[in-house]
């Protein structure tokens, strides 16, 4: 007996003692980690070559029974997933051969759905790598038949037609397109596959279908497109195949939900604290020994690049910029010269390099203390003395501008200290999670009256100095992911992650009462008071201004909203109020 013929018999007996198993694995949401459902793989026997699925699809084609694996693959697939009662989807694979024969599938489908007890609104059938556009037509076509089960479908590669494209958002049934795992491998490295897969995702969102990645094996794989806006992903560094249906560890799902949720979140840059590293881009490299035909194919190839960063050995040692580059081309005897020979002949040998950890504002400063002809030349990053990156003089104009927009527009004017937005937003992130945390609002009192003596001028530097004192104190005392925040006039309000919030409330009334007098005459300081009118028009004595700190936190009750902290604080600043001396009071 052949090789070839004991290969397929030994097949013939797999199929017949239904001999197939599934491994499962989960495809979750890039938005919140929760699982959207398991892709069932199939597997051969456990120890023989027919445990690869490549093997066994191979002698299902040779024997002509891929009808038939299919059925049992699918069917043992929807057995198992049945029983788990699993409130998601089960992706099962579809392998192109099975559409040779259009009948058997129109025949394979009624048999499928012969089962009224199978609940096929959770099936997705999914067309393997090498399936056609048209087989999965062919194949919408029949579920379109069967639209009452409302199951789905998916297919592992992006189309790329406007017709096809158009064909399936008409369709009816739910669809998923997968990401092939070459987009997704260092994605966070390379600019062109991001820009690939956004123009993907806005192309998903309009037509109303939803893009999986699979194949995710890296932490920055799966941060990248989370902020890509990718629906959902699969892979190694998400989950292995299992026998089971196994849940996503809780890390996982929260790292997923953390990096979606910063996604959307409003944040105040400053161009002081911001590092360049934070908007550089991965970035094509070429080595010193490419030669000028290969650079220039490379700028022809239609990819936006106005430059090539030259690494070697994982250190930068050059740039070329396409303009200067075709400049050389179009010297005498320029493109006999240097289409043949290496770039390094040509390229910038001294580029601006920054490390990644550099302030926007100090790169800015560099970059335009260069030559005027390389003012726009590309700036490379470093990380950890290796090349990271790059930084177009457009990413920090941008990147500058965005910054001083969005305090503009969501920083308190006086201060620079994050405004409403920003402490609602904040609030709200703090109830939902489950650890400790203390709200400290701070209040001036009598700031009125010495705002009608000495006038807003004035007002407004005592707001300043109090804001001062009390971010001076934070920081001296080293709280970790505090807030502070100006809500507005002589109002702010700080977020910290601790209930010990004494010792610095302590510290910001005594800093606070050494100050305050240096915004009063000597003889109001001698007085204790000045004389203002009050609410009714009359002449009233004020004490010296003081502050008022009441505190709410969590210790003992859970807070449901915002305005339930708000409601609780204020009862609190008013008992704060009653004494006419600085103090807080911790609720």
């Amino acid at each position: 007996m052949g090789k070839n013929e004991l290969f397929q018999r030994q097949f013939l007996e797999i199929l017949d003692k239904e001999s197939i198993t599934n491994v499962f694995q989960a495809i979750v949401s890039l938005k919140d980690g929760k699982i959207l459902g398991y892709e069932a793989l199939c597997r051969g026997p456990v120890g023989t070559p027919y445990e690869k699925p490549s093997v066994l699809f191979e002698a299902a084609r040779q024997t002509g029974k891929i009808v038939e694996l299919e059925w049992l693959s699918k069917a043992k697939a929807v057995e198992k997933f049945d029983k788990s009662n699993e409130p998601v989807k089960l992706f099962v694979n579809i392998d192109p051969s099975f559409f040779d024969d259009s009948h058997k599938v129109e025949q394979w489908m009624q048999n499928f759905f012969r089962d009224d007890k199978m609940d096929t609104r959770y099936i997705i059938f999914e067309m393997t790598r090498d399936s056609s556009i048209n087989h999965f037509r062919e194949f919408l076509e029949v579920l379109m038949k069967y639209k009452i089960k409302n199951c789905g479908a998916a297919l592992d590669h992006m189309v790329n037609n406007s017709q096809d494209l158009s064909f399936i958002s008409n369709v009816s049934c739910p669809i998923f397109i997968k990401l092939d795992m070459s987009f997704i491998r260092d994605i966070h490295k390379d600019q062109v596959k991001q820009i690939l897969i956004k123009t993907q995702v806005d192309i998903a969102n309009s037509l109303n279908f939803y893009l999986i990645a699979e194949g995710i094996e890296q932490e920055e794989e799966l941060e990248q497109l989370v902020q890509l806006g990718v629906h959902y992903g699969q892979g190694y560094y998400i989950q292995r195949p299992a026998p089971g249906f196994l849940d996503i560890h809780p890390l996982t799902q929260r790292k997923i939900y953390e990096k979606y949720q910063s996604k959307n979140k409003i944040k105040l840059g400053d161009i002081t604290n911001t590092k360049v590293g934070e908007i550089s881009k991965g970035y094509l490299a070429i080595d010193s020994k490419t030669l000028g035909k290969e650079v220039n194919e490379i700028f022809e190839s239609g990819i936006e690049l106005q430059g090539i960063p030259v690494v070697d050995g994982g250190k930068p040692v050059g740039l070329i910029m396409k303009h200067k580059f075709y400049r050389n081309l179009g010297k005498q005897y320029g493109y006999v010269i240097f289409m043949k020979r290496s770039i390094d002949r040509i390229m910038e040998k001294n580029p601006l390099t920054v490390d990644y950890d550099t302030p926007l504002d100090r790169v800015s400063e560099m970059a335009m203390m260069r030559e005027e002809e390389s003012l726009y030349d590309y700036i490379i990053v470093l990380r950890e003395g290796k090349y990271f990156g790059i930084v177009t003089v457009k990413d920090l104009l941008q990147k500058t501008t965005e910054i001083e927009l969005n305090r503009a527009k969501y920083a308190n004017p006086l201060t620079g200290l994050p405004g409403n937005i920003l402490i609602e937003q904040k609030l709200k992130d703090v109830i939902a999670g489950d650890r400790p945390y203390s709200v400290l609002y701070f209040d001036l009192d009598n700031f009125k009256a010495y705002n009608d003596v000495y006038g807003f001028e004035n007002g407004d530097r005592v707001i300043e100095m109090t804001a001062e004192v009390i971010e001076q104190r934070m920081k001296a005392l080293e709280f970790e992911d505090s807030f502070f925040g100006h809500v507005g006039g002589d109002d702010f309000v700080a977020i910290l992650p601790s209930y010990s919030v004494n010792k610095l409330c302590e510290a910001i009334i005594e800093k606070f009462d050494k100050r305050i007098s240096e915004f009063y005459t000597e003889l109001d300081r001698d007085h204790g008071y000045i004389m203002a009118q009050n609410r009714h028009g009359m002449m009233e004595k004020f004490p010296l201004m003081s502050l008022s700190i009441a505190v709410v936190n969590n210790r003992k009750q859970k807070y449901e909203s915002v305005s339930q902290i708000a409601e609780h604080a204020s009862k609190v600043k008013k008992k704060c109020k009653s004494c006419w001396t600085s103090n807080y009071i911790v609720e």
